[in-house]
């Protein structure tokens, strides 16, 4: 009995050697590929590829709109109102007929001068063939020839003031509310409807003083609508007062736009952004710069590691820079994820496609 009790007294040691061998031989090796597999991880970041673009330098504002032409549909004659050929928010061409005034009395007065002016006519001939051979006096031909001309000019004016009995557009655009009806009485002082030429829409928006200088007839502008969003129209300027507003020490400006699809309407509030000239280099997001002290850095990832580098930055236009040097086009800089790298880190580039 005490010789197999001091035997398992002696195995023991062995067991526990061969307990932490085990141990050892199972763990280790997978605990230092682990280790060595973290080491090699790559760090999800986003990227955008380096490429020489052109943007444009612009100042913005904020501008109103109105129509190209613009009024009140009014009657140069008063009388009561016999047909109405137009309802609300009509399309209609330059001298499309609107309303029919009660013409009865115009029609008889022309017919009855027509008729005056005839006879006139026929004295006046016997007259001048009477003259030739000296039959009558030459004051009684002047006489005549005077009156002729006298109820031509009032046949002229009748012939006028019937036409005057139809209100015709002017030009052509769009109508707006109907404020009269068949039968009412109307004046030379009442308002029929309105019309608006918005074929093309014209925009004022002020330009700061210190631009005055770069302002020209037919720069590009564009504006956009909260009306519309995502979409951009594009027009020229048009006008450049000789002013300066005095109060706001800027320089009014006037757009046109074509307005084909009738979007644009008077009366609208637009973002205007006036281009005063275009600026092509190699563009990086400005999310993509580091700074440090004095200088620019960005993360260059060549074969999937990021690599810092110093760039020399030229100028910044709305959230892009431009690069002078450090980069050349189709380079693959770090836009997003630069806190969780450092130089020489392995990484998975997503394209970012701002």
């Amino acid at each position: 009995m005490n010789h197999s009790r001091h035997s398992g007294k002696a195995l023991f040691p062995v067991f526990i050697i061969i307990f932490l061998g085990l141990c050892i031989y199972l763990y280790l090796p997978q605990g230092q590929s682990q280790q060595n597999g973290g080491a090699m991880q790559s760090t999800r970041v986003q990227a955008h590829t380096v490429s020489n673009e052109q943007r444009s330098v612009s100042v913005e504002g904020i501008g109103s709109s109105r129509a190209n032409q613009a009024i009140f549909i009014k009657s140069a004659q008063s009388d009561y109102i016999e047909n109405i050929y137009f309802d609300d928010g009509d399309s209609v061409k330059a001298g499309q007929l609107l309303v029919q005034l009660r013409d009865k009395e115009e029609r008889l007065e022309v017919t009855e001068l027509e008729a005056n002016l005839s006879e006139v006519e026929r004295q006046l001939n016997r007259l001048t063939e009477l003259a030739r051979s000296q039959a009558t006096a030459k004051s009684l031909l002047e006489e005549q020839r005077a009156k002729y001309e006298a109820t031509q000019a009032q046949l002229e004016a009748a012939k006028t003031k019937l036409a005057e009995m139809k209100v015709t557009a002017p030009f052509s655009g769009t109508l707006g509310k109907r404020m009269v009806s068949k039968g009412a009485f109307v004046s030379t002082s009442t308002e029929i409807t309105s019309l608006d030429d918005i074929s093309i829409i014209k925009v004022d928006f002020n330009v700061p003083e210190k631009y005055l200088a770069q302002l020209k007839l037919g720069m590009k502008v564009t504006a956009h609508s909260d009306a519309y969003p995502g979409q951009i129209f594009s027009g020229q300027v048009t006008h450049v007062s000789s002013r300066i507003d005095m109060a706001t020490r800027s320089v009014p400006i006037s757009a046109s736009f074509e307005n084909k699809e009738g979007l644009l309407r008077p009366g609208m509030l637009l973002n205007t952004a006036l281009e005063l000239k275009t600026y092509q280099a190699l563009l990086v997001p400005e999310k993509a710069i580091i700074p440090r002290q004095n200088k620019h850095f960005v993360f260059k990832i060549v074969d999937g590691v990021a690599q810092e580098v110093e760039v020399q930055v030229d100028k910044r236009y709305n959230g892009w820079v431009g690069i002078k040097s450090g980069l050349t086009a189709g380079d693959q800089v770090v836009t997003e994820g630069i806190i969780k790298i450092r130089s020489g880190s392995p990484v998975n580039a997503v394209e970012n496609t701002q």
